[in-house]
């Protein structure tokens, strides 16, 4: 029986959400392997717990212009080789026993959803004398510095158009393998959307617009929903708040103002659900959100995306024709109403989507990873 260790960092929910699909696709396998999930956060001192935490929300919230400087400054030729100098070795320290546990696992493959393996990689298979195949799976649609070492044996990577970028870092073509980016089986499953809408109370004769601003709930969803009273279109919106307690008690005391139906929910793990029952995302191009409703085949419109990862989400996106980009909050209802109102349009984003839809992307890659353990 073949062991794969599967790493992932709540720093950011996408690299768990990734992770689990993966974790998932390895156990419809059987007793041909066996898969293990880990949290290399829980192995993290208190300085790395807060920068990947506390610090990481504060730049997504408040310091988004900070976020992108260092983002792409740290992606620069120059400085990315200035911190390989030192960050595989800061890593190791700031994570105690993440490098004893791995050795002691001894697995047969390496499979992260964070950046935080090609980060150690080197100093595992020199120092640890690590023999197992290290395998990146990249969240978003381009590839940062952080994601590349060269002893990395296979890269996975969510789109064709990625493949320039990866191969200007370095990476030999051999050992990139586009899969689509992972995301769990509910948001490749039929649906019965009928009784759907009866469960959540969706009205028929009203077009539904699903706002989502990711696990951490940072979006400015009360904005939103404002604007989109100004939308021609009959509607209704689903918004959920994830973790933001706050934007949800604002919302439920100002709905009964707005002159549409508004379905709330907090936290919900239901998304697939409620992806099912609409008609049109507003979201932030997080990487694994956008990849959901890729994969449920719903079209978007993004707005407020966060400087560099979610830059390549974007960009990949528009070109692509499955989804339209607002420039401000008040563009989004002439948008909204602009994709609702004319089925040329709508059925054009549909076509746009499927042009990038990969939704086998968890098999796929647990083939790739056994084909090359075998």
């Amino acid at each position: 029986m073949k062991k794969v260790l599967i790493l992932y960092s709540t720093g950011g929910m996408g690299h768990k959400k990734a992770a689990i699909a993966v974790f998932k696709a390895f156990q419809k396998r059987g007793n041909a392997v066996t898969a293990q999930n880990i949290d290399t956060l829980e192995y993290a001192n208190k300085f790395y717990k807060f920068v990947y935490n506390e610090l990481y929300v504060f730049l997504m919230t408040s310091g988004k212009m900070l976020w992108g400087f260092l983002y792409y400054l740290t992606d620069l030729g120059p400085v990315d080789a200035f911190m390989r100098l030192f960050k595989g070795n800061t890593d190791i320290k700031n994570l105690p026993g993440l490098a004893e546990m791995i050795t002691r696992e001894n697995p047969d493959a390496i499979v992260t959803t964070h950046f935080v393996l090609p980060s150690i990689s080197e100093i595992l298979k020199k120092k640890n004398d690590l023999s197992a195949k290290t395998f990146v799976v990249v969240t978003d649609y381009g590839p940062h510095a952080f994601w590349i070492a060269k002893d990395i044996d296979r890269y996975f990577i969510g789109a064709d158009a990625m493949m320039p970028a990866m191969l200007k870092k370095g990476i030999p073509k051999e050992k990139i393998t586009v899969t689509g980016i992972p995301t769990v089986e509910e948001f490749t499953r039929e649906m019965n959307s009928a009784e759907l809408r009866s469960k959540y109370g969706i009205q028929p004769d009203r077009k539904t617009i699903f706002t989502l601003s990711g696990g951490f709930g940072v979006g400015p969803t009360e904005e939103i929903l404002k604007e989109l009273c100004a939308c021609k279109e009959k509607i209704q919106v689903i918004a959920v708040c994830g973790h933001n307690k706050q934007a949800y008690s604002n919302i439920e005391a100002m709905r009964d103002k707005l002159n549409y139906p508004v379905i709330l929910f907090g936290f919900t793990d239901k998304v697939a659900e409620l992806m099912a029952v609409s008609d049109l995302m507003v979201t932030k191009a997080g990487g694994i959100s956008v990849t959901e409703a890729l994969n449920m085949r719903l079209p978007m419109i993004l707005f407020e995306s966060i400087p560099g990862q979610e830059t390549w989400n974007e960009k990949l996106l528009v070109e692509a024709g499955a989804a339209r980009k607002a420039a401000s909050i008040k563009e989004i209802p002439a948008l909204a109403n602009a994709i609702l109102s004319s089925p040329v349009v709508y059925d054009s984003l549909r076509a746009g989507i499927e042009k990038i839809r990969r939704p086998r992307a968890a098999d796929d890659i647990v083939d790739a990873v056994l084909r090359d353990i075998a």
